[in-house]
């Protein structure tokens, strides 16, 4: 469960929380939760599910269609505790990243196995793999290597009812049925699951 430093209301919640890119005010969202876990972010999801409240996701707030700003009345789920580079297994040739990790963290930490992560964009060391991923960026290299999607092997999502969808993989190819992150969560904005 979330202790109460993972979650701001009040005067506690920052301006960076509901301001955009110009510094442009929106109104105050509700609350703002920072969570640590895929359980965490599972079990508040399901929770505002069941009350009927609605969720603005927020990473790196490098966007600039305003997509990450909340109402008034929403929560803001921030990624920005879940900044972790898991795991880099050279063999397979992957990284395990959550949502909330810069990009430049993961490029930093595969080079030092002497690897290359090449998505690459201006706003490196603020953009999250999340929005990355959320946005199918393209970025700097898109040419030689293809946009985002052409990079991730697997997801773990939660859905806005707090199912967990188990998707992460190490190798390319899977028979195992539709590949939901392709088909729905690439690109999808955040709309279909976070």
């Amino acid at each position: 469960m979330l202790d109460s430093s993972s979650v701001l209301t009040g005067a506690a919640i920052d301006e960076r929380y509901y301001h955009d890119l110009a510094g442009k005010a929106l109104a105050k969202p509700r609350a703002v939760v920072r969570p640590r876990t895929t359980e965490q972010v599972s079990d508040f999801l399901r929770l505002c599910h069941h009350e009927k409240v609605s969720v603005t996701t927020q990473g790196g707030m490098t966007g600039l269609v305003r997509g990450a700003l909340p109402n008034a009345k929403e929560v803001v789920l921030s990624t920005e505790r879940m900044n972790a580079v898991e795991e880099v297994n050279t063999s397979a040739g992957v990284a395990i990243a959550q949502a909330g990790a810069p990009l430049q963290r993961i490029q930093e930490r595969v080079e030092q196995e002497g690897h290359t992560f090449p998505l690459d964009l201006a706003e490196r060391g603020s953009c999250t793999i999340g929005g990355n991923i959320s946005t199918n960026a393209g970025g700097n290299r898109v040419i030689r290597y293809g946009m985002t999607r052409d990079l991730i092997l697997g997801l773990e999502v939660v859905t806005a009812d707090g199912t967990v969808l188990h998707g992460l993989r190490k190798y390319l190819k899977s028979n195992t049925g539709i590949d939901l992150k392709q088909q729905l969560f690439i690109g999808s904005e955040g709309i279909l699951g976070w």
